[in-house]
């Protein structure tokens, strides 16, 4: 596990390193943008129950490890996005981020579990800052600044039109399933 946790920081700080060097291509801070607005509204929409499968279980050291770096590269996209997007091109504020935040999804994540199962806000607080970064991500891109330049109203209303969009789309949507499981439920027992 700990060396696999030091491989998933490896890989982590690289997809980073990476994803802010792309970001700026002309167009893609734009498209980052998009997809952390989508992946802050997947936070907080809630999973259709366990779909009954799972992934081998590794019989060795490197199985083991490779399993990981493999989970933490594909479920971290979200932390490499947000990281790149908040650093604003700087390498220094990635390698500062990824400080920070590693360790606390690391060792804290027991503890963080626990404090979203009994206060759910803090799911909101996360999806908000995600969109609030995914916004300054969008205004930042080279391509529309032409366009927002003179816009200074235009662009103060971005920021809370993506967060009110992202936290209000998620709430509904969470209702909706909230209410269909609740028919679901009813059905099964008449």
């Amino acid at each position: 596990i700990l060396w696999g946790t030091a491989g998933a920081i490896v890989v982590r700080a690289a997809m980073t390193m990476v994803v802010v060097w792309l970001l700026m291509v002309p167009g893609l801070r734009f498209l980052g943008g998009l997809a952390l607005v989508w992946i802050a509204y997947q936070l907080l929409v809630p999973r259709n129950g366990d779909d009954g499968t799972h992934a081998r279980a590794a019989d060795n050291f490197w199985g083991a490890m490779k399993t990981i770096v493999i989970a933490d590269a594909v479920m971290g996209m979200d932390n490499v996005l947000a990281v790149a997007g908040a650093a604003q091109g700087s390498f220094i504020l990635v390698v500062l981020g990824l400080l920070i935040s590693v360790p606390i999804v690391v060792l804290g994540s027991t503890l963080i579990l626990k404090w979203v199962e009994r206060f759910p806000v803090i799911i909101y607080i996360g999806a908000g800052v995600l969109a609030w970064t995914a916004a300054q991500m969008m205004l930042q891109e080279p391509l529309l600044t032409p366009y927002l330049q003179d816009r200074s109203l235009l662009r103060g209303a971005v920021y809370p039109l993506v967060i009110a969009g992202v936290l209000s789309a998620g709430f509904l949507a969470t209702r909706r399933q909230a209410a269909a499981q609740g028919r679901r439920m009813a059905a099964k027992h008449s």
